[in-house]
């Protein structure tokens, strides 16, 4: 069974590497820069309040890695952690590790809401999701990016 670690500074190129190669698959609509997820890897070894960052080690081989992001929702009646991404190398998948990483963040994380998104094409996501509990949600996301903003 996996492992799941916070990150730590000897970790970040396994997840550089991982993340790499998750921003270039279907499942991300664009690649981002690697000095996003240096950025991302910095943020999460500081002990933010925003962030947190796992990688998924069996038998101790980097296998993946799960982000969360922190936020609070009077919707929801509290604090929300948005599950932003979670990757297992391929080698790795159908063996329920992503069902094992989602249920120890409810099992960690006292939120109210628990909150991903997944691409319309990624039915196998989808029927994870519906599977753990999670229900879609009808708003049509919105974004507006502010290239010369830093983390």
């Amino acid at each position: 069974m996996a492992e799941f670690r916070r990150i730590t500074a000897d970790m970040t190129e396994q997840y550089v590497r991982m993340a790499t190669d998750f921003y270039a698959s279907p499942a991300v609509l664009t690649p981002i820069p690697q000095e996003h997820m240096r950025a991302t890897a910095e943020l999460c070894i500081s002990g933010s309040p925003f962030a947190d960052l796992y990688l998924f080690y069996e038998q101790e081989e980097a296998i993946g890695y799960g982000l969360l992001a922190h936020t609070f929702s009077q919707e929801a009646g509290g604090s929300v952690v948005w599950i932003e991404e979670i990757y297992i190398l391929p080698a790795h998948r159908k063996k329920g590790i992503g069902s094992s990483f989602l249920e120890f963040v409810r099992a960690t994380y006292p939120a109210a809401r628990f909150r991903l998104e997944t691409e319309p094409e990624n039915e196998r996501a989808q029927a994870l999701y519906r599977r753990l509990g999670f229900s879609p949600i009808g708003y049509i996301g919105f974004v507006s990016d502010v290239p010369d903003r830093k983390l």
